[in-house]
């Protein structure tokens, strides 16, 4: 009855925000404010958040600093790892306030956490008091769906910060913002008053900044130019995007006290986020990443970087996510149209939203169609990466995209066991490559 109630109240309603903040009070004084006896690093943008999340905490973490992390991927308690119980980028109160108390029972000292702009509207991370503030980016057509224009979409963003100084602060610690100087908003988030700023960047001065940089089919070298040294890096990741991932966990691990001399080995032990531009490589002559992209603003990096480093075709498996705008749809479907040397249409996770509607405003948004050897409408999700592996050459690059670390698909009511990675892995071994 309750949930019938709810369904009914408009999201961004007073009613439901009130709602969300009583939720989040309750939890909060049934675990006694656990957040007070951590130092928390909130990760909010709009790209990267996960991926910089767990950066972080591998960092931290290996640098001798007991660090707990909730992202959308993984929770993280001390050495412990396992998945989160829903999809949401930043958990339910009750859920979020239960495992920081369990981080402090274990000797938790950091904790970081990725903040949605969702949570921040709705009040989901009352009583969870940040110490370190930071922004990953942020890019325009993002959530409009939720948040209506990107004022109020950058806005929202922003009382994270704003909030960050006049929070009470622990003993010892001081409250600290974390920017990329690269982006347009940075000035905005830029003058909201700190303790201390860090700030990064691939392109302007920053504090710590990525120079002679070098993309490699597996690995990105560079060197990290800090104040008063500099250090080589050689990372295990891809593309520009996750660079850019990368120094924002470097400066929020050296603003934290990570010696810059440590980071070399330690980034190179990184074994990446699960559903991020994840390799599965069981001896195939071509590549095969599964990866979470789903968005414009994603696919446009991702791609992007991918048309440079491909060997053979670029072939691209996705299909809508639920609770998109027909723009959306569109522009991701533009980007692929783009980018790919074959696009092959799929069902994502739909959830209420009709599929055929999804296929209908793809179709109509390319230059390609269906049967001209470069674009494939195949609902079976299953079927569709099964075509994809088996008809990819040497040299190829094939991209599973949208769902990455999902392991199940919603389609109307109906939900359906289904991991990417595993049905690549299914496949591959089927076709005789079984390492």
């Amino acid at each position: 009855m309750l949930q019938k109630i709810k369904n009914r109240i408009p999201e961004r309603s007073p009613i439901r925000k009130a709602y969300h903040k009583l939720m989040a009070q309750l939890a909060a004084t049934r675990y006694s404010f656990p957040a007070g006896h951590l130092r928390v690093i909130g990760v909010t943008g709009t790209s990267g958040k996960s991926t910089t999340v767990e950066i972080i905490r591998h960092i931290l973490q290996s640098a001798g600093q007991m660090t707990g992390a909730i992202s959308t991927v993984q929770v993280h308690i001390g050495d412990e790892s396992f998945a989160p119980p829903t999809l949401r980028t930043t958990q339910k109160p009750s859920y979020t306030q239960q495992i920081l108390h369990k981080m402090v029972e274990a000797g938790v000292k950091n904790l970081v956490i990725e903040v949605s702009s969702h949570a921040i509207d709705q009040h989901r991370l009352w009583g969870v008091n940040i110490d370190t503030a930071v922004l990953t980016n942020i890019f325009d057509n993002e959530h409009l769906d939720y948040h209506g224009t990107f004022e109020d979409y950058v806005s929202t963003k922003g009382l994270l910060f704003q909030e960050l100084n006049s929070a009470a602060r622990k003993p010892g610690i001081e409250k600290m913002t974390i920017l990329p100087a690269d982006d347009a908003q940075f000035e905005r988030f830029n003058a909201f008053p700190c303790d201390k700023k860090w700030t990064f960047a691939k392109r302007k001065n920053a504090d710590i900044k990525a120079e002679n940089v070098e993309y490699k089919k597996n690995t990105v070298e560079f060197d990290l130019r800090l104040p008063n040294a500099q250090v080589h890096i050689s990372a295990p990741i891809v593309g520009a995007q996750n660079l850019e991932n990368l120094l924002c966990a470097i400066t929020v691990a050296l603003s934290h006290g990570v010696p810059a001399e440590d980071l070399p080995a330690i980034i190179a032990s990184f074994k990446g986020v699960p559903g991020r531009l994840e390799r599965i490589d069981q001896g195939q002559e071509f590549e095969t990443l599964v990866d979470f992209t789903y968005k414009p603003s994603a696919l446009q990096s991702v791609l992007g970087m991918l048309s440079k480093l491909k060997k053979g075709k670029l072939i691209v498996l996705w299909g809508g996510a639920y609770g998109r705008t027909k723009e959306n749809y569109e522009a991701c479907a533009q980007i692929i149209d783009q980018f790919a040397d074959e696009f092959i249409l799929t069902t994502d996770d739909p959830g209420k939203t009709n599929p055929k509607l999804i296929t209908q405003i793809v179709k109509g948004a390319v230059a390609r169609v269906e049967g001209d050897g470069r674009f494939w409408d195949i609902p079976d999700r299953y079927e569709a990466i099964r075509y994809a592996l088996m008809t990819a050459e040497k040299g190829d690059t094939v991209l599973i995209a949208g769902r990455g670390h999902e392991t199940v698909q919603t389609i109307g009511s109906q939900e359906i066991e289904l991991d990417d990675r595993e049905v690549c892995r299914e496949v591959l071994a089927q076709m005789g490559f079984m390492q």
